[in-house]
């Protein structure tokens, strides 16, 4: 007996291939690391332009700009661990409904 091509549309329902999930999956992720992107260099930006504002107030060339810069980072990269956390918790607690 013939097998049907991967493509065809002649298998049993059980055997259909989730395309859409994993379309939908996909996208969701993409959207999630742009916005973290964005975030983190929304963060930095807006610090480092605070930085300059308050290098040119009171005089002390690149220092907050530098301080500013560190801090956007370090908040994007601490925003970042707590999405990813967060994610792994989901994670976690489908896969225990999955196993029960």
């Amino acid at each position: 007996m013939r097998q049907p091509s991967h493509g065809s549309k002649n298998r049993p329902e059980s055997e259909q291939p989730e395309r859409r999930n994993t379309r939908l999956y996909a996208k969701a992720a993409g959207t999630e690391l742009a916005s973290l992107g964005i975030a983190m260099g929304l963060t930095i930006a807006l610090l480092a332009v605070g930085g300059n504002w308050l290098d040119g107030r009171l005089g002390t060339a690149p220092l907050f700009v530098l301080f500013g810069v560190f801090a956007g980072f370090a908040g994007g990269c601490y925003s970042l661990y707590g999405r990813l956390a967060a994610d792994r918790r989901t994670s976690a607690a489908e896969e225990t409904d999955r196993e029960a």
